[in-house]
């Protein structure tokens, strides 16, 4: 999504363009006689490079002979993933699977294309080393012990394995496990992770218990100011007996939370100042003998082995008859987030009814001396089971009352029209619609990609989709379809065109979505008419449903006809979409010099030959929230690094360092030097330059388009011309 469009436009556009005519490997019928044609002009030394998580970097050498203007084509496992003119690209990879990638030659002008090969496994990575093994507690037959989560390799851990003197004991998924000791003799106990594909990970330290063992002293405080405290986790605030009767008691607690980065992974119960165990959830069951008292509590353990102080005790009685359930359970006043709920009152076999508790979803929300309350903080559109039970002076409980279903209302609509990515694999880009999504009239979600042969791959978020459409913002999820190969056959392949136009159909009806968004980029001039045609037929089969089409273009400010934007007839284009988004960004790029990457002169050029176009209230001038850190002047052989806002700030605070404004250019800055002294230049977008060039498109009568929601500045949404308070 990064355009490449400046004062060298049309030079830089007929470059990408030149990408679009690369080869095919001979066939094996000529292999011998390609064999010595490729002498000296095949890439050398192919190898991969680990990088973080699923990706890698496939790295080769030019060829021997000359390979200026060569262009690679990459396949891994007899498919195309790629095509670059440099001598590196960046690929997912599946670790432990052994794999071929294959890299093609090819320079501009010459049919013959020569090709490297490599044929390797990337290392699985198995499970960190488990750290902070201790005891929590001493139990009557033995200890609970805890550690901390370990770290996950290639794929998630799924549970600890305890070794008691060599011999494995068992498994769990929590961060703690009872563990029986014999007494009278020492034991050495340690602890795998396990991931998902039963790899084991390196064992913790020994932990060697005594013969004699006794409960551990409590931990003296630090005493520097300088060490570092963890805080507990607090304690669940409410523990109720949900049944109790002459063997056992259902009792079920409220949440816990964690501190400091933790998380909560359990909840440890006691009965009578003894762990009965750790509890996955907020409800447990629990056997108990006729005609006795016991004394419960209950506390949360976190991620890092920490409990938190008790929750306040419960009594529980099991000779008791409780009293009979409330009656005539109803709500009233129900909307997006609340709920009054009322009942009418039980009569106690013996003692008083001292109260009542509610339950949502078998959860214990509060107790309440009266015959009402009201339920807060609840979710737009969803549906919840009420409970009540009477409570008597003798502290025995009731039968819960049937369930009552709570349907809440829809929430507010929005009110908004700024369109705007978002990505549907990040869960901030989410958090960050949810907070804004008032001022968002549209949304892409970047849920699909293009295959070979026209189909769709990818696949909907239902909690994304359902969650928009619910608040009245239309729903258009992007098609990225940026391999020129891909884009060819799609655009002159009737069978290829077709399935895409079906499968995209298809998907509009299966998932409710409003239309879909197309963001084809990269193809060459050549594919001008055949992109029209393609959108012009979209569009026909969309609108016959009722479905909307947005068409993304290059930004430009001329109807030029070389190069990457010559592919886009703005004006025709117009005529059969509901939108066009301009990707008016750009100017600076990862692998230019450093400088704005929507310089505001080249933007407002972009702007106001955008408005001279027809059907011009279906323009969207697209505006991006990032930045890029360059080192060492950029270019090719210094790529800049793409940031969020975010980072760029605590970036700029970590180094002590006040961006600037450039006024020319509207848009912030700073620049720096490193630890290794290499000096390195940081642009970026924030709330003054997008009001800048929000407030001038809207002036154009043009719409407002936003790459993307997540952590941008926060402050923009603060913004009138994006709907916000000022």
């Amino acid at each position: 999504m990064t355009p490449r469009l400046g004062k060298a436009l049309a030079g830089m556009l007929l470059a990408v363009g030149a990408l679009a005519g690369s080869g095919v490997p001979a066939s094996a019928s000529t292999h011998g006689a390609h064999a010595a044609a490729c002498a000296g002009r095949a890439p050398r030394a192919v190898r991969l490079r680990r990088l973080s998580g699923s990706r890698a970097r496939l790295v080769w050498s030019a060829p021997a002979a000359s390979a200026a203007g060569a262009v690679y084509r990459v396949l891994r496992t007899g498919r195309t993933v790629g095509q670059t003119t440099a001598t590196s690209i960046v690929l997912k990879v599946t670790p432990g699977r052994l794999t071929s990638f294959t890299v093609l030659a090819r320079r501009p002008g010459i049919s013959l294309a020569c090709s490297a090969k490599l044929r390797t496994r990337v290392a699985f990575r198995t499970p960190g080393r488990v750290v902070g093994l201790r005891i929590l507690a001493h139990t009557a037959s033995g200890l609970t012990i805890g550690w901390r989560r370990a770290r996950r390799g290639d794929t998630p851990v799924v549970g600890y394995r305890v070794q008691r003197d060599g011999a494995v004991v068992g498994q769990t998924r929590a961060l703690s496990s009872a563990l029986r000791l014999s007494g009278g003799r020492a034991h050495t106990v340690n602890v795998v992770a396990v991931d998902s594909r039963g790899h084991l990970g390196a064992a913790s330290a020994t932990l060697v218990i005594g013969a004699r063992y006794q409960p551990a002293p409590p931990a003296k405080p630090p005493t520097s100011k300088a060490a570092s405290v963890h805080t507990p986790p607090s304690a669940p605030g409410l523990l109720f007996a949900v049944k109790v009767d002459d063997t056992s008691a259902t009792l079920s607690w409220q949440e816990g939370s964690a501190n400091g980065g933790a998380t909560v992974v359990g909840y440890v119960l006691y009965r009578d100042g003894q762990p009965v165990g750790t509890v996955h959830g907020q409800i447990a069951t629990v056997a108990l003998a006729s005609a006795h008292e016991y004394t419960f509590t209950v506390r949360t353990l976190d991620s890092q082995g920490s409990l938190s102080e008790p929750a306040p005790e419960l009594k529980v009685v099991t000779t008791h008859t409780p009293p009979p359930p409330p009656a005539e359970l109803t709500a009233t006043s129900v909307t997006s987030q609340s709920a009054a709920v009322s009942w009418s009152p039980s009569a106690a076999v013996s003692g008083t009814i001292v109260g009542y508790r509610v339950f949502r979803d078998e959860i214990p929300v509060g107790q309440t001396s009266s015959l009402e309350i009201t339920l807060a903080n609840l979710a737009p559109s969803s549906e919840y089971k009420v409970t009540v039970s009477a409570v008597d002076s003798l502290g025995a409980v009731s039968e819960p009352t049937s369930p009552l279903t709570i349907d809440t209302a829809e929430p507010p609509p929005t009110h908004g029209n700024v369109q705007a990515f978002l990505l549907a694999s990040t869960g901030q880009s989410f958090v960050d619609l949810q907070a804004h999504y008032q001022q968002i009239g549209v949304v892409y979600p970047t849920y699909f990609e293009c295959g070979a042969a026209g189909e769709v791959l990818g696949k909907d978020d239902p909690l994304v989709t359902k969650w928009a459409e619910a608040r009245k913002i239309e729903v258009l999820p992007r098609v990225n379809c940026q391999n020129v190969v891909d884009e060819e056959r799609i655009l002159n392949e009737p069978k290829a065109r077709e399935t895409m136009i079906g499968q995209l159909a298809a998907l509009c009806e299966a998932n409710g979505y409003q239309g879909v968004q197309i963001d084809f980029e990269g193809a060459p001039p050549a594919e001008r008419n055949p992109f029209t045609a393609f959108i012009t037929a979209l569009a026909a089969r969309l609108h016959a449903r009722g479905d909307k089409l947005t068409t993304d273009v290059t930004a430009k400010y001329y109807n030029v006809m070389t190069g990457r934007a010559a592919m886009y007839d703005d004006a025709s284009l117009s005529a059969v979409s509901d939108y066009i988004f301009v990707l008016d960004w750009g100017i600076h790029w990862t692998t230019s010099g450093p400088g704005s990457i929507d310089e505001m002169a080249w933007f407002k050029r972009v702007a106001e030959y955008t408005a001279t176009m027809p059907n011009l209230s279906r323009f969207v001038l697209g505006m991006p929230m990032y930045g890029i850190d360059w080192a060492g002047g950029g270019g090719r052989g210094n790529p800049g690094t793409p940031l969020e806002f975010s980072e760029i700030m605590s970036l700029a605070s970590e180094l002590g360092v006040t961006p600037e404004w450039e006024e020319a250019a509207q848009s912030p800055h700073f620049s720096y030097t490193d630890g290794s002294g290499t000096p390195h230049q940081v642009w970026y977008t924030n709330q003054r330059s997008i009001g800048a060039r929000a407030t001038l498109a809207r002036s154009l009568g043009l719409g407002v388009g936003l790459w993307r929601l997540g952590n941008e500045d926060q402050s923009v949404w603060e913004l009138p011309v994006l709907g916000g308070s000022g």
